[in-house]
């Protein structure tokens, strides 16, 4: 039997050996060897490094006991012992590793590219403007950014304009915003977009919220893809990273037509409830024995940890002022009267505890699509990319300018020496059609699009995309960056320990019919089942391949424990302890 690429994944993932390396360690661990394979060290530090990947629990790492110290140790020996052989064996230079490995270096070096050029420079600004939240009030005045109408741009600035001079004359912003704000919600909340944090918007809203003292609007238009806007920064505090909570609801009565009755008796339900709180009742008693939220009741009222907006606005709003153990007066909301405790508060962490967590809020958020777009541009112009005007207009007078990318069929439509038509160009490089096509074929944001001449230039630009990156990493010498050499590496191990499972292991794993057999007449009662009550077996035949399985695992076992106790033989394994004792104490 063989491993497909796809359980490789999974087992490796598990395991992860793969990925980036955020952990950082002191520079002691370095020197301190918790183990040795023949002529190589496992360093504290890559035996730490190795742990957190696989559980990303620091606390958990801490308290685990010996005995679980030892059995991962074993585990990351015995993974680093097939590398070791392999490597040793000259598997790195097989043809199936090599063409694996061309085809992840094409497309992993250009994202460590961004990562270091474009994420990491950003992610450092995002942690100190997230140790923040904000408040803030807006005025739109709608005009996108596709509009290409110079008529109604100018209306839209001379209307912003005037909402200026409004401002400028002393007239409250709040009732500016009511009156000629094109964002519906303003009828209702004065233009009050409530707490939010960085990454949560624009960036060119971000940008000119996070310049502002409390108190100031902007003086200048802020325009966005959503609009004009005029903007106040109505308070900023420090925040936190989430609070736990507990409430106790009672809910308003509703008549057969939905409408409140009675709501005074609610109200003084509800305050006696808030009393009995305060005459020091425990607040999950009575959580369980009156409130009227079936999800938290139960759990004397707790609804875990959630972070700001979770909750409605009022709950919300209430919820982040109070301090650990207060408890809150009654607060309405559309569902009912709440009392409201908070049991806990996550404190803002440290840069290097939120570094992975920032990184991916990055790259979700809209300043990733900016900067990114901001770095490519910078390429074009620095290899001095260009589309060929000759080759655009060969691609158009093929192609139907009014149907969508998804409704063109361009792999037909172009014979095989036409696909080779270059429509860009840029130092040392070209684009051709087929590179159009593969992008298409990638890529299914533009397949809606139609499939006229900007939105054709745009696809073409985003076709030398990877082309140009690369260009900019063989000039940035990211090749022999020591980081990228690290992970590189990591993916070689894996790759060289999975080829050692398949020609080793699993290439020698036979199981005959007779064992087959064997093995269910032996097994019956783990194959029986009840049917209208009486015990039944299933048959052989139904249950044949999970047999195969099971009996193909069990001999891949005691084929791998023989073989890497082969192997300690050919690498003696030395364990130091004592050093083991001292992982995750710094």
């Amino acid at each position: 039997m063989f491993v497909n690429k796809g359980s490789f994944v999974k087992i490796f993932s598990l395991l992860a050996f793969l990925g980036l390396v955020t952990f950082v360690a002191c520079s002691s661990k370095k020197k301190q060897v918790v183990a040795e394979i023949g002529d190589e060290k496992i360093y504290l530090e890559d035996y730490e490094k190795q742990y957190l990947k696989t559980q990303n629990n620091l606390d958990s790492a801490r308290n685990m006991s010996p005995e679980k110290r030892k059995e991962f140790l074993d585990l990351y020996i015995k993974y680093r012992l097939k590398v070791k052989d392999a490597r040793d064996r000259g598997m790195l230079k097989s043809e199936d590793i090599q063409n694996d490995l061309n085809q992840y270096k094409s497309n992993f070096i250009t994202s460590f590219l961004i990562d270091k050029e474009v994420v990491e420079p950003q992610i450092k600004e995002l942690y100190d403007r997230k140790e923040y939240e904000v408040r803030a009030s807006h005025i739109l005045v709608n005009l996108s950014q596709q509009n290409k109408n110079p008529e109604d741009s100018v209306k839209a600035y001379q209307k912003a304009n005037e909402i200026l001079k409004k401002l400028k004359d002393g007239e409250s912003f709040e009732q500016v915003a009511f009156e000629m704000s094109d964002d519906n919600s303003a009828k209702q909340n004065y233009g009050d977009l409530y707490y939010f944090t960085a990454g949560m918007t624009v960036p060119e809203f971000e940008d000119a919220i996070y310049k502002m003292k409390v108190g100031d609007y902007t003086k200048e238009i802020v325009r966005t893809p959503f609009g004009l806007h005029i903007i106040k920064l109505t308070d900023k505090k420090k925040r936190n990273n989430g609070i736990r909570a507990s409430h106790i609801l009672i809910q308003e009565q509703k008549d057969s037509l939905g409408m409140t009755k009675d709501s005074v008796a609610t109200y003084n339900k509800a305050r006696e409830v808030l009393q009995r709180i305060r005459n020091g009742e425990d607040f999950a008693k009575v959580a369980a024995e009156v409130s009227q939220d079936p999800g938290s009741a139960t759990k004397g009222g707790d609804l875990g940890f959630f972070d700001r907006r979770r909750m409605v606005q009022p709950f919300d709003s209430v919820a982040f002022t109070l301090k650990v153990g207060e408890v809150s007066d009654l607060v309405r909301t559309p569902f009912g009267w709440h009392i409201i405790k908070v049991t806990e508060i996550k404190e803002y962490e440290p840069f290097e505890k939120q570094k992975d967590n920032l990184r991916g809020d990055f790259k979700r958020g809209p300043m990733f699509k900016s900067e990114y777009n901001k770095y490519l541009e910078k390429a074009r112009k620095t290899y001095d990319f260009q589309i060929k005007e000759e080759g655009l207009t060969f691609m158009r007078n093929k192609i139907d300018t009014a149907k969508s990318f998804s409704q063109l069929n361009l792999d037909s439509i172009f014979a095989p020496e036409e696909k080779q038509t270059v429509i860009a160009e840029f130092k040392d490089g070209k684009i051709t059609i087929t590179d159009v096509i593969s992008y298409l074929g990638r890529n299914r944001d533009y397949l809606a699009s139609v499939a006229g001449v900007e939105n054709l230039k745009t696809v073409i630009n985003n076709s030398a995309d990877n082309a140009m990156l690369l260009k900019v990493a063989a000039k940035e010498g990211i090749e022999k960056d020591p980081d990228y050499i690290a992970q590189l590496t990591e993916y070689e191990n894996g790759l060289l320990s999975f080829k050692i499972d398949q020609e080793e292991l699993w290439r020698n794993i036979k199981i005959t019919p007779e064992e087959l057999s064997a093995y269910y007449e032996s097994n019956k009662d783990k194959y029986s089942y009840t049917d209208s009550n009486m015990v039944k077996t299933k048959p052989f035949e139904d249950v044949k391949s999970e047999i195969s399985n099971t009996l193909q695992q069990e001999r891949f076992k005691q084929l791998e424990t023989q073989y890497v106790e082969n192997l300690k033989k050919k690498y003696p394994v030395k364990v130091n302890e004592v050093v083991l004792i001292e992982a995750f104490k710094n």
